[in-house]
C-alpha cells in the first residue's frame, strides 16, 4: 500500500489492513478476544477466544485449546466477525473469512511457548486456525461517560420492559447480566452475511426472558441491527466468567427513548470444561416399559 493510502482509509473508520502500530497491542495476552460465527440455525454465535491475534497486516489466527461450537461453525460457514478489547478499553472490530487450520508450524510453536491463559492452565494449543481479513475498524476508545449515560437510560426502561413468561435465565446468568461493570456485546448478521459485534455494556436483563439496552453509545451502529431477526448477546467479566444468550431483536420506544429489546430463546454455557446449551433443557428420553 502506497504511503498515505493507509491513513486515508483509517480516516474513514474502516481499514483493509491492520495498522502496524496496532499489531503488538492486539497480540497481547491480557486482552479479551471475541469471535462471532454463524450457528446451525443461521443465527450469530459468540465465543471468547483470547488467543485471537493478527498474523501480519492481512491475516488473523486463533489458537484452539478446547472443543466448542465456534470451531465447527467457522469451518462450515466461513464468515466471522471479531472484536479485540484491550485493558485500556481500546477496541478493534472487523470481519474475516476462514482459510485453514494446522497442527504444526511456526504459529503453532509460538502459541505453545506463550504463558498459559488463566482459564486453560492444563491445556496446550492443539490447533491453529487461520483467517483472511476482510476489513477492520480504526482503533476506538470506549467512553466511560457514554457508558454511564446509557446504563442510566437502560435503568429507566427496565420496569416497563420487564418480561418473565419463560424462565430462560437461571440465577447465575441473571446475576451476570445485572452486573453494571460486566462487559456485554451483541452480534447480528449484516447485509453481506457477516456477523458483526457491537459493545452494549449498558445492557441488563429485564425479567427472566428479556434483555434490553438504551441505544447509547454506538447509536448509529445499533440502529442497523435488523428488527425481527436473531441476535446473540455475550457477557464476560474480568474473572473470565461468561455466558451467551440468543433471541429475537426488536427496537422499541419508551417516551422519546428508543431501546433495543431481545426476547431470549436459548442460553449457552460458554465456559470450560463443558460448553453446551443449558436452555432449553435437553429432552429426557421416556422410559421404555413395554416391548
Amino acid at each position: 500500500m502506497e504511503p498515505g493510502r493507509q491513513q486515508r482509509v483509517r480516516s474513514e473508520g474502516v481499514n483493509r489492513i491492520i495498522a502496524s502500530e496496532d499489531i503488538p497491542v492486539m497480540s497481547a495476552d491480557s486482552k479479551i478476544g471475541l469471535v462471532a460465527t454463524i450457528d446451525e440455525q443461521g443465527a450469530p454465535h459468540i465465543s471468547l477466544l483470547s488467543s485471537l491475534q493478527p498474523l501480519g497486516p492481512e491475516r488473523l489466527t486463533v489458537g484452539q485449546f478446547c472443543e466448542g461450537l465456534s470451531k465447527k461453525h467457522m469451518v462450515q460457514r466461513r464468515k466471522i466477525g471479531f472484536l479485540i478489547f484491550s485493558p485500556s478499553m481500546e477496541i478493534w472490530r472487523g470481519r474475516a473469512l476462514y482459510e485453514s487450520s494446522a497442527t504444526s508450524g511456526p504459529e503453532y510453536e509460538i502459541y505453545n511457548r506463550k504463558p498459559m491463559f488463566r482459564y486453560n492452565s492444563y491445556f496446550g494449543i492443539g490447533r491453529v486456525h487461520y483467517f483472511k481479513l476482510a476489513d477492520i475498524s480504526a482503533r476506538e476508545k470506549l467512553s466511560k461517560g457514554q457508558i454511564i449515560r446509557g446504563a442510566l437510560q437502560t435503568r429507566l426502561i427496565l420496569p416497563l420492559a420487564s418480561s418473565s413468561q419463560q424462565r430462560v435465565l437461571n440465577e447465575t446468568s441473571r446475576a451476570m447480566f445485572s452486573q453494571i461493570d460486566g462487559l456485554k456485546f451483541i452480534a447480528y448478521l449484516d447485509g453481506e452475511g457477516f456477523p458483526c459485534l457491537v459493545p452494549v455494556i449498558q445492557a441488563s436483563n429485564a425479567g427472566l426472558d428479556r434483555i434490553v439496552f438504551a441505544l447509547n453509545p454506538y447509536r448509529e451502529e445499533l440502529l442497523k441491527v435488523p428488527g425481527g431477526k436473531a441476535v446473540a448477546l455475550f457477557f464476560v467479566n474480568l474473572l473470565m466468567e461468561s455466558v451467551l444468550v440468543k433471541g429475537v431483536y426488536n427496537r422499541k420506544k419508551f417516551a422519546n427513548l428508543s431501546y433495543g429489546c431481545v426476547d431470549l430463546e436459548r442460553v449457552y454455557n460458554s465456559m470450560p470444561p463443558q460448553p453446551r446449551y443449558i436452555y432449553p433443557p435437553l429432552k429426557q428420553h421416556e422410559k421404555v416399559e413395554e416391548f
